[in-house]
């Protein structure tokens, strides 16, 4: 049974939470110099995407994962080499037939309103996003049939059936702090459990991490304070605050880079945006390589990329080498739909910029006859402004084949609702998606899994019980070899069938002042590897503000 004691101080810490949204005491004000108005701060701002949300339950793109990881702590963790290490737990161990994973954690570990982090939070997380079903749920529900604590320091999951890569999704558990989400419970649809604290967690968080949620705008930014009573190590000259604005707009993101109010842009500016950051006094302009992958998304249940030579004519009116060279300076040519470097990828995705294939493609599909009155629909996401360039690129190209391409911009929150249906889900659409764990699983579970048709992850729709036991398989599969041989004969299948286009590995961009210890970077010119899984390249605890 868990004993927690709340003193005066962490009651009048709680009011202020309720009355600042997020946890702790609001940040300071910022000036143009990039600290703030006191105190001697030393202060982070990084732009991202707008959309961020801090519900450690419910998250899955880019931005959220940014802020929740700083936020939480899970068991385990990937390091920047992409091997997974003891973060809450300190230790575990496996039963021979894989169904049984005990870890040990380690005692002392605080939450941020000072009380201990115990295997009881961690049964609580775990079932909280199970029962919710959304975010990152789906690498679990299929095979975590129980979790329990054997005492205050032991924690043991129990599979339904072996899951090969389970200690690399752990990372996406992330831990909640029970009774504090209990005592903001509101009514809900979870029973005895309300909400679940939803309400709550949209605006405040309830976590143990190296940083504490000070304050959180919804589509205008997060704030982060540090947390000194973290159970873990900060660089020398960790930042004491973060500010992550929800703002990709290259005019404002170079005017703030100019003023000093912002230290890291985002990575979704244009190249001419990149080249103008470039050329601030005091601003590095660097880049990464993350395993996130530039897709074309294909909806194979409309017309008329519902006709599989519709798709690979697509695929071969792309300029590859445009793309890679002009539009996406630093970005390689895909010749797989998962990353290099993952445990089993293999080269499979063999399309090159022909367009005599792609005449050839036409005519064999059921469409040929009808081409003046068919239309595919591209659409473009506009927070990410560089990615009508492809948009039109394959809009100019299928012209000299006779297809007619509109190009279509689309803000993200309305592509994630027109995504939720096939009707409404454009025949093509341009986006970016990352591993969640380094494993070639990852990546065909969500792109083609029926699990993940109606959220962005999938606009294929593809909805194929045979692919679903075959990655089920894969996954559920402990012999290595056997395993990335199934993987092996998916990314083949994906390949034939031109399900979507992976078009090129992303080079992760971002301008950042000089004074900024930024690892990745850093790991970057020394040709080291970068973690995948989202967020984890700002762990913002080993960065550094050196000025």
């Amino acid at each position: 049974m868990k004993k927690r004691t709340i003193s005066a101080v962490l009651s009048i810490f709680m009011i202020l939470t309720l009355l600042t949204g997020c946890g702790g005491k609001a940040a300071a004000p910022s000036t143009s110099t990039g600290q703030p108005a006191s105190g001697g701060e030393k202060i982070i701002r990084i732009s991202q995407s707008p959309g961020g949300k801090i519900d450690p339950g419910i998250i899955t793109d880019y931005t959220s994962c940014v802020a929740v990881v700083n936020m939480y702590d899970s068991l385990v963790y990937p390091d920047l080499d992409n091997k997974i290490v003891p973060s809450v737990a300190k230790e575990w161990k496996v039963s021979p037939d894989g169904l049984e994973w005990t870890f040990t954690l380690n005692k002392g570990i605080k939450f941020h309103d000072g009380s201990e982090l115990q295997a009881s939070d961690v049964v609580f997380s775990a079932n909280r996003l199970m029962t919710i079903g959304e975010g990152f749920a789906y690498l679990f529900k299929d095979y975590l049939a129980k979790t329990e604590a054997g005492d205050d320091y032991t924690v043991k999951f129990t599979l339904s059936k072996p899951f090969a890569p389970f200690l690399s999704i752990l990372p996406r558990l992330y831990i909640l702090n029970e009774d504090l989400v209990k005592s903001h419970q509101a009514q809900g649809s979870y029973g005895e459990f309300g909400d679940y604290g939803k309400a709550y967690l949209a605006e405040n968080d309830a976590g143990s991490g190296a940083y504490i949620c000070s304050a959180m705008k919804v589509q205008d930014r997060i704030v982060l304070k540090k947390f000194n009573d973290y159970f873990g190590t900060f660089e020398t000259n960790a930042p004491d605050s973060v500010e992550i604005i929800m703002n990709t707009e290259p005019a404002t993101i170079r005017t703030m880079m100019a003023n000093k109010q912002l230290d890291i842009s985002d990575q979704w500016q244009t190249n001419e945006a990149y080249s103008a950051l470039d050329g601030i006094d005091g601003v590095n302009l660097g880049s990464y390589s993350n395993g996130s992958i530039f897709y074309l998304m294909l909806n194979t249940k409309k017309a008329p990329t519902d006709d599989v030579h519709i798709r690979r004519a697509l695929a071969y009116l792309i300029d590859y080498a445009q793309v890679t060279k002009s539009l996406f300076p630093g970005y390689v040519k895909a010749d797989s739909v998962v990353p290099k470097g993952v445990l089993g990828y293999t080269e499979e995705y063999n399309y090159d910029f022909n367009l005599e294939k792609a005449k050839e493609e036409l005519k064999q599909s059921k469409y040929a006859n009808a081409l003046a009155s068919t239309a595919v629909e591209v659409d473009w996401i506009a927070d990410v402004p560089d990615e009508e360039k492809l948009a039109l690129l394959i809009q100019a190209t299928a012209q000299q084949i006779g297809l007619k391409v509109n190009v279509v911009k689309v803000p993200w929150a309305t592509h994630v609702d027109n995504v939720a249906r096939i009707e409404s889900t454009a025949n093509a659409t341009t986006t970016f998606v990352s591993s969640d764990y380094s494993e070639a699983g990852a990546m065909l579970y969500q792109r083609f899994h029926s699990d993940t048709a109606s959220t962005w992850q999938q606009t294929e729709w593809l909805k194929d019980p045979a692919v679903d036991a075959k990655i089920k398989s894969a996954l559920t599969t402990t012999d290595e070899t056997a395993r990335v041989a199934i993987y092996k004969e998916l990314q083949k299948e994906a390949y034939d069938n031109c399900w979507g286009i992976p078009v090129a590995e992303q080079a992760e961009k971002h301008a950042y002042y000089d004074y900024i210890k930024f690892p990745a970077m850093e790991r970057a010119v020394a040709a080291k590897p970068v973690a995948m899984a989202m967020g984890y390249n700002f762990l913002f605890r080993t960065f550094a503000v050196n000025k």
